[in-house]
Parts: C-alpha cells; structure tokens; sequence
C-alpha cells in the first residue's frame, strides 16, 4: 500500500500482487474489461467500499453501535 501511496507502484502491480490477483481477473471478466490501472483503481474502491458495508453491518448485528 506504500508503495502505491508513494506512485511507485500502480493499481494493477497493486491487485496483481495482493491475495486478490484472482478476484480482481474474475471480475475484470465478468465486467468485459481488460486488466489495467484503471480498472483496478476501480475494483480498489469498489472493494473496499463493500469490506466497508460489511464491517457496518457486522458492527450492527453485534450491538456495537449503541
């Protein structure tokens, strides 16, 4: 994450490198769209946002937020 933070890497040597090289090939795929920085710029901010709505809702099932 440092490196991209730093622009010494991109968002695609960031996915491709990560444990969701996979995920991100599949959607990619599923999206009809070829891997690039783009993209995975994209699926970046569309996964976290997701981690980000699961996390609310686990917090809410568990009582956390009072």
């Amino acid at each position: 994450m440092e490196l991209l933070q730093e622009g010494k890497i991109g968002f695609l040597r960031f996915v491709m490198d990560s444990e969701n090289a996979d995920d991100y090939l599949k959607w990619c795929r599923s999206h009809g769209t070829d891997p690039s920085d783009e993209s995975a710029e994209f699926y970046v901010e569309q996964t976290d946002i997701e981690q980000m709505d699961r996390q609310v809702m686990d917090d809410d099932s568990y009582g956390i937020w009072n």
